[in-house]
């Protein structure tokens, strides 16, 4: 009888631990709700930066923390248009992009689901400001791509970018359980109030 309680809360113990370290984070960078769960012990820290306006898209941030280092980025870009989110076009100005900021050995994985949409990914190595060697694990992917009547393209509005300098088994476990979603309430005109007439 001893023994059963012994195991009882020792199995109670395990999934209180699991359930501690599996918990789902949540957090808003502008009209739009980030979900992930980053599957780790590490102590981190998520902040949103402000909306950064450019002439055809704004892009909101955000940042997540781990020993006061910005280890992870996830930028949502939303045009104001519809443009060509054709995957191959994208990973090409993607790659090219990354080059040109000093990313060395730059690969593309094989391609995969984030969020339910087709997505691809980057690897590279890069030298951080301290002189540290690091493996940079990108991400891109459409929030609402879709095949165009106008020929063999595909276009979109909402772009999400995500790099990470995680280890390649919590970045991976965060693209797994990454969702974006936006407020229904940006969609809306102004809410106008009419009290009922006497």
């Amino acid at each position: 009888m001893n023994l059963m309680r012994l195991l009882l809360a020792l199995f109670f113990v395990v999934m209180l631990a699991f359930t501690a370290s599996a918990a789902t984070e949540n957090a808003t960078t502008g009209p739009y709700t980030v979900s992930f769960d980053l599957n780790s012990s590490s102590k981190y820290s998520v902040q949103s930066d402000m909306p950064v306006q450019e002439q055809f898209r704004t892009a909101y941030p955000l940042l997540i923390k781990v020993d006061n280092r910005t280890d992870v980025k996830i930028a949502i870009f939303e045009y104001k248009d519809l443009v060509d989110s054709t995957p191959d076009l994208w990973q090409n100005i993607n790659f090219q992009g990354l080059v040109m900021l000093g990313v060395r050995n730059v690969n593309q994985t094989a391609e995969m689901v984030i969020d339910g949409m087709p997505a691809y990914g980057l690897t590279g190595n890069y030298t951080d400001k301290g002189g540290v060697n690091k493996t940079l694990y990108s991400a891109y992917y459409w929030l609402d791509s879709n095949e165009c009547e106008c020929g063999p393209v595909s276009v979109g509005k909402t772009n999400v970018v995500i790099t990470s300098t995680l280890p390649l088994e919590v970045t991976g476990h965060m693209l797994d359980t990454l969702h974006v979603s936006k407020s229904m309430a940006t969609d809306q005109g102004p809410i106008t109030f009419v009290p009922p007439k006497a």
